[in-house]
């Protein structure tokens, strides 16, 4: 049983995407916050109780892989949508996800198996991602708006954001040409 959990998590974050975005697109920022910080905290458990448990599937993985895109991709968007962030980012964030999604469904269509695991960039990015998107609920929350502090912590985390994005992009093309 135990080794379902993961997949169940997975599939758990996928069902809560459209909620959340429900959630950002009418400024129930405090609701799209808890939900959020539910969701990473469900992200981490689900590697956590893998790895602990030898519960490491490929479908597993996959879940995993869509769960954490379609959320990023989708909470960006709409903070984008919302202006809460610069237009920038918002571009080159949902452009990695899209590129590293196209580059697996290409190798899929031309029948070759691309088997790249996750580098420690990648996962500091995903974490960075979604700490990103915890501080803009938070500065978005009545209660906090306007806190300098958050105001701070939120331009930092956006480069550290575009530094890993922008890195973990370049490896993964790397591995991805040499695939090829």
């Amino acid at each position: 049983m135990i080794k379902k959990i993961p997949n169940i998590l997975s599939i758990l974050r996928i069902i809560l995407i459209p909620l959340v975005a429900w959630l950002i697109l009418f400024d129930y920022f405090l609701y799209a916050l808890i939900i959020t910080i539910l969701i990473a905290i469900s992200d981490f458990l689900d590697g956590f109780i893998a790895r602990t448990f030898n519960a490491q599937s490929e479908i597993g993985s996959y879940l995993d892989s869509i769960a954490d895109k379609a959320f990023i991709i989708s909470a960006y968007m709409l903070i984008g949508t919302q202006n809460l962030l610069p237009i920038f980012v918002i571009i080159i964030v949902i452009s990695r996800d899209i590129i590293i999604m196209g580059a697996f469904v290409l190798s899929f269509a031309m029948n070759q198996r691309l088997d790249i695991n996750p580098i420690r960039t990648s996962k500091i990015n995903t974490f960075l991602q979604f700490t990103l998107i915890v501080l803009v609920l938070i500065n978005n929350v009545g209660e906090f708006n306007p806190l300098q502090a958050i105001t701070f912590l939120i331009d930092i985390t956006m480069y550290m954001v575009i530094a890993t994005t922008v890195i973990s992009l370049l490896f993964y093309i790397k591995q991805w040409l040499n695939y090829n």
